[in-house]
């Protein structure tokens, strides 16, 4: 098969599924709770690349960043998320979907379009700090979660595509929230660990860690109707590894040894190091004082500076969700 086919493997990671947490800084009253169910779909036809290659040989792993095609990837997804609160100050967080994944390449090769059925599981916790910070009128919490991997068959990423990356991560995010009249804004900071996948020791392989960062807020435009948007980066701290018998086991998949092999197996074929810049504008509308509807539209962006994508995909989103706040 081509190595095309296994590019894609990680691309989801984040950008797929239009992510509440986003624009989440405040904690549910006790007993109260707040769900979504929603329907997004994804699509991407290239990529940021750091590597150049010629030959099928990797030449140049640093600086100017490659824009280049490739075959179409695209994802239906629908999921859940909640938030209960556990206390006013403590609010469990939660989310899960179902995911319908369809590559070019996986038709060509393997004449299917791809693997479909539950993806990974996010458990988490939100805890109130701050109501009014410094005096400044902003809150602020910490968020702690995981991403559980155990909802299904993680296939071996050199030969197939699995609903998700097949190894647990950690995240910590600190989260400052305001209400601005009409509108609110947001901005959350934070660090997320990811674990070594053992799936198929001794083939093992650990992705970068990840700084996290996103910008967010929204306003009403009218007692029904408001405007919501946000600015999310992720940065790869450069820490990802693969083992010397991952390596040996991707030359058997047609790819050609050479003295950076073992960069392109990191941050192109298996996708572990990657910096990605989102963006998102959406609509919201209030149907009652508990129901809610939302569109919206994200793609990745180019970037700028230390802020540019590489070594991901540059894909869109269109989602659209129903509200149920309680």
């Amino acid at each position: 098969m081509k190595r095309r086919i296994f590019a894609v493997l990680l691309i989801l990671c984040g950008s797929v599924f239009i992510s509440h947490e986003v624009f989440a800084a405040w904690t549910q009253a006790k007993g109260h709770s707040y769900n979504s169910l929603g329907l997004s779909y994804y699509k991407t036809t290239q990529k940021f690349t750091t590597l150049h290659t010629e030959d099928d040989v990797v030449t140049t792993t640093s600086g100017k960043t490659y824009n280049e095609q490739q075959e179409e990837f695209n994802s239906t997804k629908i999921g859940y998320y909640g938030e209960y609160g556990i206390t006013d100050t403590l609010t469990g967080v939660t989310s899960f979907w179902w995911d319908w994944q369809h590559s070019n390449d996986t038709k060509k090769y393997a004449n299917e379009d791809g693997p479909s059925g539950i993806g990974d599981i996010t458990l988490g916790l939100r805890y109130n700090l701050s109501q009014n910070l410094l005096g400044s009128g902003a809150l602020m919490s910490v968020q702690a979660e995981v991403k559980i991997p155990e909802a299904y068959d993680y296939d071996h990423p050199l030969f197939y595509l699995s609903q998700g990356d097949g190894q647990y991560d950690t995240t910590l995010l600190l989260q400052f929230g305001r209400g601005l009249g009409k509108g609110y804004a947001v901005f959350n900071i934070g660090y997320k660990y990811r674990f070594e996948n053992d799936e198929f020791d001794p083939e093992t392989f650990k992705p970068s860690d990840e700084f996290k960062m996103t910008f967010s807020g929204g306003y009403a435009i009218t007692s029904w109707l408001s405007l919501t948007g946000g600015l999310s980066w992720k940065d790869s701290v450069g820490n990802a590894e693969v083992s010397d018998e991952m390596l040996e086991r991707y030359y058997t998949t047609g790819n050609k040894k050479g003295s950076k092999s073992r960069n392109r197996l990191i941050r192109d074929t298996l996708t572990l190091e990657q910096d990605a810049l989102n963006g998102t504008i959406g609509l919201q509308f209030n149907l009652t004082p508990k129901w809610q509807t939302s569109v919206s539209y994200s793609r990745d962006l180019s970037g700028v500076g230390y802020y540019k994508t590489s070594n991901n995909a540059l894909g869109k989103t269109y989602a659209i969700n129903l509200i149920y706040v309680n």
